[in-house]
């Protein structure tokens, strides 16, 4: 692939709206690099992806390269996915700040219980300073969809959950870290039951409100077609009022009949311009896992996709 470079030569191109996304230099409010990743201007939304991580260094950079040309501008957000007991931030995380993007990185689960005991203090606090020495601005999200069957056993109960979290986060603002945001992420049907709130640390230690859902028709059997606004109504109309800038950290959509998967994205825009402004950053999944997510599933939900990130970056 000459997708890096690519890159590289049309790199005039795109610097301008990525330094305002990924505030390299200062951003309109006079915050300089090394503080707190600060949302995007009013009606003006962030779009990115996550991307298979597997391979080697190059052929992951393609991914996003190829991705970006497809979109015709950088990525606002690059999704990376860190294990509980690995290292970061590390290439990934340099290289998208180097190149405009905002790294969001979400952080493996742990079991309540035992950074409750402080059995991971010492890694927490290695992190920290690993974080605080690169200086540039994170999204940090820990332990998403807390709130899942799947994680019960390890989220504990919401009070554990809640005690881990402002035990890792009471632990780098100790160490003067404050070029992260902090993400939290449950499931975005949560919201529909009132499990998801009860899992919210608080809004002293909660930079950025997300939820992660999806369409899961037609692969998963007995679901409906289900739209973005009816999958994120519940949680916008509990996190809106909270006066914090919102997230969709994880979303996708399957194919089903011809054309539906990209007026599927086509809605899901309109609906983030109109009637979810607090929506600041959207990150579609586009992988195959399970099922496929892809946004090139068809040459139609491409250009969906295309248009929807054109859109909501204000066409820049």
């Amino acid at each position: 692939m000459l997708a890096v470079l690519a890159a590289l030569l049309t790199a005039g191109t795109l610097a301008p709206g990525a330094i305002a996304a990924g505030q390299h230099k200062k951003s309109s409010g006079g915050r300089a690099a090394g503080g707190p990743v600060v949302p995007p201007k009013q009606g003006t939304t962030w779009v990115g992806t996550y991307q298979e991580a597997s391979g080697p260094q190059l052929l992951k950079q393609n991914r996003v390269l190829d991705l970006e040309q497809s979109i015709g501008r950088t990525e606002d957000v690059d999704h990376i996915y860190q294990g509980w007991s690995s290292e970061f931030p590390g290439w990934r995380e340099d290289w998208d700040h180097q190149n405009g993007r905002v790294p969001f990185v979400s952080w493996a689960k742990a079991p309540s219980t035992a950074v409750n005991s402080g059995r991971y203090d010492s890694m927490i606090k290695q992190r920290a300073a690993d974080v605080k020495a690169a200086g540039y601005p994170i999204l940090l999200e820990w332990f998403w969809e807390m709130d899942g069957a799947r994680n019960k056993h390890v989220a504990g109960s919401p009070a554990a959950f809640i005690a881990a979290w402002t035990r890792i986060h009471d632990i780098f603002a100790r160490a003067g870290v404050t070029n992260v945001s902090w993400v939290w992420c449950p499931n975005a049907w949560g919201f529909n039951n009132g499990e998801a709130p009860k899992f919210y640390p608080g809004d002293a230690y909660v930079d950025w409100i997300c939820a992660d859902g999806y369409n899961w028709a037609p692969g998963r059997r007995g679901d409906e077609w289900n739209s973005f606004e009816s999958t994120f109504q519940s949680f916008y109309d509990w996190a809106a009022v909270r006066g914090k800038p919102l997230m969709v950290g994880e979303f996708g959509a399957q194919e089903r009949k011809p054309g539906e998967k990209a007026q599927w994205l086509k809605e899901a825009g309109t609906t983030l311009k109109t009637k979810f402004p607090a929506i600041k950053a959207v990150v579609y999944f586009d992988v195959k896992k399970r099922y496929n997510w892809r946004i090139n599933t068809s040459p139609s939900s491409a250009a969906a996709f295309r248009s929807m990130a054109k859109t909501l970056r204000g066409g820049g």
